[in-house]
């Protein structure tokens, strides 16, 4: 069985949300070892925001260990999962990038972007110039914090398996977007996240 994507609890987990959201969408919920849950939890939060030493975000560096002890501790205790870090210019959704051709093959991608901060987001799909995110900071319409673009961001209040945005790729791709744009002050980067197979998994098998 499936369950809603949840919305980040505080300020500064929008990188552990989104990451354990991945999993939630490629997987039921019998499926995911608690171990993938403890994991991503102790390794992410590891970057001071700038506010005190307590107020701790996601770094582009635990982004991708994540994504390293998937594809080895997961994969070998038999888990269908495949993790690829992209940095830099492979985050753009020019039609042959990595980001595109890894959203067109089925994977799932955490992904930085600005809204005024760096945050991340689950992008769970991508067609027709439009891409379904999954935005975890929890906000009730119309939106007080962020400043969308009217023609570019739409709201999705009815999706909660899947995503509660839909936004247009140039969005994403506009260095100078008020929100969503992959260029994030930190520079950009994503970690693209597969389901290898369909078969059911049982963690206890």
């Amino acid at each position: 069985m499936k369950s809603p994507l949840r919305y980040q609890a505080t300020d500064a987990d929008c990188g552990k949300t989104s990451l354990v959201n991945a999993l939630m969408y490629l997987f039921d919920r019998e499926e995911i070892p608690p171990q993938a849950i403890d994991f991503i939890t102790r390794v992410t939060g590891d970057c001071n925001l700038g506010i005190n030493d307590y107020y701790r975000g996601t770094s582009a560096n635990a982004l991708s260990y994540v994504g390293v002890w998937c594809n080895d501790y997961l994969v070998h205790a038999g888990m269908p999962v495949r993790c690829k870090a992209l940095r830099d210019d492979e985050v753009s959704f020019s039609p042959d990038s990595p980001l595109v051709l890894g959203l067109h093959s089925g994977a799932v991608a955490v992904c930085g972007c600005l809204v005024g901060v760096d945050h991340y987001v689950l992008i769970t799909g991508y067609e027709e110039g439009q891409v379904r995110m999954f935005d975890p900071y929890y906000e009730s319409y119309p939106p007080e914090h962020y400043t969308l673009t009217p023609t570019g961001v739409m709201w999705v209040d009815d999706q909660p398996f899947s995503h509660n945005r839909l936004v247009d790729a140039v969005v994403l791709d506009n260095p100078n977007a008020p929100s969503y744009s992959l260029y994030a002050k930190s520079g950009r980067d994503a970690l693209l996240i597969w389901r290898t197979s369909d078969e059911p998994f049982s963690w206890h098998a």
